[in-house]
């Protein structure tokens, strides 16, 4: 009984270290897309960005280069343009953007880049 135990046990604990695994994607056009959707995503009601945006009270439309490497760790967050905004929002949002991390990871020695617009003022109306 006691083996028993153990090995419905061990094997719960395998399947729990399995499911926290993210997806490994290799095509750069799908990496790209599911950046994307990822970032919008966080940017839904109920995400990430979303959620601190409304408790902030961030404004402004910024137009971000956001680079991710490997592990789907973001890297860095560039702002290319920005309209209707004050710059406590920018680099607040800058610092959300950068903290995310992207639900997948690419091969070893990758990185990339997307160019996202956010619009937090579209988020009041």
């Amino acid at each position: 009984m006691r083996t028993l135990l153990l090995i419905v046990f061990g094997l719960l604990l395998a399947q729990a270290s399995l499911a926290q695994k993210k997806e490994l994607l290799e095509d750069k056009d799908t990496i790209l897309a599911r950046a994307t959707l990822a970032m919008d995503a966080a940017l839904a009601p109920g995400g990430a960005l979303h959620t601190a945006v409304m408790a902030e009270r961030l404004i402004g439309v910024y137009h971000l280069q956001i680079s991710f490497r490997e592990k789907g760790d973001i890297s860095s967050v560039f702002v290319a343009r920005a309209e209707a905004h004050d710059i406590r929002s920018q680099n607040r949002i800058k610092d959300l953007v950068h903290q995310l991390e992207l639900p997948f990871k690419m091969p070893k020695g990758r990185q990339y880049r997307i160019e996202h617009v956010l619009d937090l003022n579209a988020l009041r109306n």
